[in-house]
């Protein structure tokens, strides 16, 4: 197999070859069982410390965000270990030691709250670590399949955070105690799917000696600072998503405060359901489509990202008429979201590898992990700061503030997207469809040959 040699001493692929079954299969099996897992927990565990562990609500509150932030931002502190593994051996090594985490927190011990909480974030940690590798192990699939690849984790995640709640719902009722051991086997499960991943289970000496810079002076020329320091088109395309994470926030975090009484719990249910089937039905052949727009000779990125907050704008505007408008009108705006949401959910995970620049791809994942977690925490409590204010219901009521504002947001996003998809400066880098359009003689594609590039070992078939 022909293959490139990185700046960082790893390998990637060089035949542009398509994913193989066996690799998607492997990837949706882990993806959505450790998901599974995480959600089965998640919803009910601040209710099952109360309930059979004796804490307090303020303390099972603490354990609770304990474990949603060490999941959503806990990656960034251990890409220097990744490095060292790689990427194989990471997620198995997440998924270990989160199916550990879950089953201690399940085998029936009294603890302080403290321990609860290293507890909780120790399985947080763990998941972290488990995703960040796994997306960078899809980064390093040829430009044209990353997409595809991403697409199939997003359909993935949404399997298991519909299939895990009802677990965790069933397990509360039947056997409470058994609520962290049910998480600890699907992670199992998933550990189970690793070998099937793509990649080495070691990393390659170089990769190494690359971690062993990004802890030590830097490395010759600086070479491992360069590796955690952002460049400007990372930093700015991370932080222009973030509106579009703003109003995510409104419909998943914030929705069910909103309507409050304006619906039943289970039409609510209903609700979010169908998001999670519609993304399982349609995110293949809406990714298939927008891999088509995306090998447009010009303007394909900006295009995709207009398209999706506008279609978002206009989903959350929907909602913010739910307090009166009724079931129907709800169903038809999460009907708008999830087809945004099929659309620029893959897309960010890929451009992320895209606009790296210097960083390491463990490094890009993990940061951008960060700053979409803050937006979509922020986004999620103003909102429910707002909304549960008393007050009338109407839709122009300062409870709907939020969804006018995240609507606004949501466009400003995909003009912003538009506008840097149509501009290019001599540090953007091209993407990778844009990339493959190009003759390999073009001296400026040559140029930006580095953003192929990646710190790990990664054939493009198993």
């Amino acid at each position: 197999m022909k293959r490139s040699r990185t700046a960082a001493g790893g390998e990637v692929a060089g035949d542009g070859g398509p994913l193989s079954a066996r690799q998607l299969t492997a990837l949706v099996v882990a993806r959505a069982t450790s998901c599974a897992g995480f959600f089965a927990v998640l919803p009910y565990l601040g209710l099952w410390l109360v309930d059979s562990r004796g804490l307090t609500g303020a303390d099972a509150g603490l354990v609770v965000g304990a474990a949603i932030l060490a999941n959503r931002a806990g990656g960034v502190l251990l890409v220097p270990l990744i490095h060292r593994l790689g990427l194989k051996a990471s997620v198995g090594a997440g998924y270990l030691g989160a199916a550990v985490a879950f089953a201690v927190l399940g085998a029936g011990l009294r603890l302080p709250a403290y321990g609860w909480l290293v507890l909780a974030a120790l399985a947080g940690l763990s998941l972290a670590m488990a995703t960040t590798a796994m997306k960078a192990q899809v980064a390093a699939f040829p430009p044209d399949q990353r997409l595809r690849g991403f697409s199939y984790l997003n359909m993935a995640v949404n399997a298991g955070s519909a299939v895990g709640p009802v677990i965790g719902g069933a397990l509360l009722e039947w056997h409470a105690g058994w609520l962290p051991l049910a998480a600890a086997v699907l992670d199992l499960v998933a550990l189970a799917a690793v070998p099937a991943l793509p990649g080495a289970w070691r990393a390659s000496e170089p990769a190494r000696q690359a971690a062993a810079d990004d802890g030590g002076d830097g490395g010759e020329k600086g070479q491992g600072r360069a590796r955690w320091l952002p460049q400007r088109p990372f930093v700015a395309f991370s932080l222009l998503v973030c509106g579009t994470w703003v109003a995510y926030a409104q419909v998943f975090d914030v929705l069910p405060a909103y309507l409050g009484d304006a619906i039943s719990t289970r039409d609510l249910g209903l609700v979010f359901t169908l998001n999670a089937v519609l993304v399982v039905a349609l995110q293949v052949p809406v990714s298939a489509l927008s891999r088509r727009v995306l090998s447009r000779p010009h303007a394909g990125f900006g295009l995709l990202c207009t398209a999706a907050n506008v279609i978002l704008a206009a989903a959350v505007l929907l909602f913010a008429f739910g307090r009166t408008g009724g079931l129907g009108l709800i169903l038809a705006a999460m009907v708008l979201f999830t087809l945004s949401e099929l659309v620029w959910s893959p897309l960010y995970d890929a451009q992320v590898s895209e606009r790296r620049g210097k960083l390491s791809t463990t490094a890009a994942y993990a940061l951008a992990g960060v700053a979409w977690g803050a937006a979509e925490s922020a986004g999620a409590w103003l909102g429910t700061l707002l909304v549960v204010r008393p007050g009338e219901a109407g839709v122009l009521s300062p409870a709907a503030a939020p969804y006018w504002g995240a609507a606004a947001l949501a466009l400003l996003t995909g003009l912003a997207m538009s506008w840097s998809g149509r501009r290019r400066t001599p540090d953007t880098p091209l993407s990778g469809h844009e990339r493959n359009s190009r003759s390999h003689g073009n001296s400026h594609s040559h140029e930006n040959s580095h953003d192929d590039s990646h710190d790990v070992d990664m054939p493009a078939r198993p």
